[in-house]
C-alpha cells in the first residue's frame, strides 16, 4: 500500500505566505491610524488635566493663570520660567498641583547653567517635569515636555475673570498647546509660532491639540489656532463711513 505524504507543498506554503502579507498590508494602515487616535485621545487627557491643575493653580494665586516672574523693571513685562532658568526654577515646579518636589541638596550647581546650551546631562529637566507635559506622539522631547504655555497672556497680564480678549471669548482663547520636539521653549507667541509651535502632530487635516481659557481641549489647523494665541492684535477691518 503506498502512503500519502503529509504536509504542504512549496506552492501551497508560498500561497499562504502571500495570502498573510496581504492581510499585514491592509491591516497596518488600519493599525497605525488607530495607534495615532489613541495617542491624539490621551494627549487631550494630559491637556485637560493641565487644565485642571491650571485652575486651582488660579484659585490659589489671585487669579493668575499660570506661574510668571517679576516684571522687567525697564519693559514692565512679566518674566517667563523657561529655558532661562535652571529646570528646578520652571514653571511647573511652581504649581503645587503636579506634586513634584525638589530634592535637597540639587543634582547640579545652579551657578554653573548656561541657558543658551542644552544639557540634558547635568541638568536633567526629567525630575522636575509632570508626567502629564508630555504627548504620547511626541518622543523624547527636548527639556521633557511637549506643551507651550500662551506668553500673550502673560504679556497682557490676563487673570480669572478677564474680559479682554480682542473681540474673541474664553473658549476661543489658546492657554497651551504642543511644541515641537526639538525646541526647548516653555512658551509661544504669534511671531515664533512657525519656529517652536507643532502644527500637525496628529495628522494633516486634524492638526494639534490645544488647551483653551474655559478649559476645554480642541484639535485644530494652524490658521485657527493663530487666532487663539494672539487675539489682542489681530487686525480688524475698520467698517466703512456712513454715506
Amino acid at each position: 500500500m503506498s502512503r500519502k505524504r503529509a504536509g504542504f507543498s512549496l506552492v501551497e506554503l508560498l500561497v499562504v505566505i502571500g495570502i498573510i502579507a496581504i492581510l499585514i498590508g491592509l491591516l497596518l494602515p488600519t493599525l497605525t491610524r488607530a495607534r495615532k487616535q489613541a495617542n491624539s485621545v490621551a494627549c487631550q487627557s494630559n491637556l485637560r488635566q493641565l487644565g485642571i491643575i491650571l485652575q486651582t493653580y488660579v484659585n490659589e494665586n489671585r487669579g493668575w493663570l499660570f506661574p510668571v516672574g517679576p516684571p522687567d523693571p525697564i519693559t514692565h513685562v512679566l518674566k517667563t520660567l523657561g529655558d532661562n532658568v535652571t529646570p528646578d526654577d520652571r514653571w511647573p515646579m511652581h504649581v503645587a498641583g503636579f506634586g513634584i518636589r525638589a530634592p535637597n541638596p540639587l543634582p547640579y550647581n545652579p551657578a554653573a547653567y548656561n541657558p543658551n546650551v542644552y544639557d540634558p546631562i547635568h541638568f536633567n529637566p526629567e525630575p522636575f517635569t509632570p508626567k502629564i507635559l508630555k504627548c504620547p506622539s511626541d518622543q523624547e522631547p527636548y527639556e521633557a515636555h511637549s506643551y507651550l504655555l500662551n506668553q500673550h497672556l502673560a504679556d497682557e497680564r490676563i487673570r480669572a475673570g478677564s474680559k479682554n480678549f480682542g473681540g474673541l471669548t474664553s473658549s476661543e482663547v489658546i492657554v497651551a498647546g504642543e511644541k515641537l520636539t526639538n525646541v526647548r521653549d516653555y512658551y509661544m507667541e504669534k511671531d515664533e509660532f512657525d519656529r517652536i509651535v507643532e502644527q500637525y502632530r496628529h495628522g494633516l487635516q486634524l492638526g494639534s491639540n490645544y488647551l483653551y481659557l474655559d478649559g476645554h481641549v480642541g484639535t485644530v489647523l494652524p490658521r485657527e489656532a493663530l487666532v487663539g494665541i494672539d487675539p489682542w492684535d489681530l487686525k480688524v477691518p475698520t467698517p466703512p463711513a456712513t454715506p
